[in-house]
């Protein structure tokens, strides 16, 4: 798998998130605590983007998708809920290198 930047250090702010694409591929960028995480980025449920909903609100590392309240886990990809209609999504390396954010994709 090859590192790809996907953005800098000074584009996702503390306790946010944002959106990057690779190859027609929506990542979503969150950085918590000074650590950035990396996953899909679109709600397999109903498309929605996650990085337009919220994080920490379920958890620290909790992402709540902004239409059906499905939590993802930005370390895993995970859907926190036994849930049915939400499934999980994949989670990216990332690596840090001066102030560049490169994702394993």
């Amino acid at each position: 798998m090859a590192k790809i930047k996907l953005a800098t250090l000074s584009d996702i702010p503390e306790g946010g998130m944002i959106e990057r694409s690779h190859e027609g591929r929506a990542v979503l960028l969150a950085r918590i605590d000074g650590e950035v995480f990396a996953m899909d980025n679109i709600c397999n449920h109903m498309g929605a983007c996650l990085h337009e909903g919220e994080v920490g609100r379920e958890g620290k590392y909790m992402v709540t998708c902004p239409w059906h309240e499905a939590h993802f886990d930005v370390r895993t990809g995970k859907v926190e809920q036994d849930i049915a209609w939400a499934e999980d999504n994949d989670a990216f390396a990332v690596e840090i290198d001066g102030g560049d954010v490169l994702v394993e994709m």
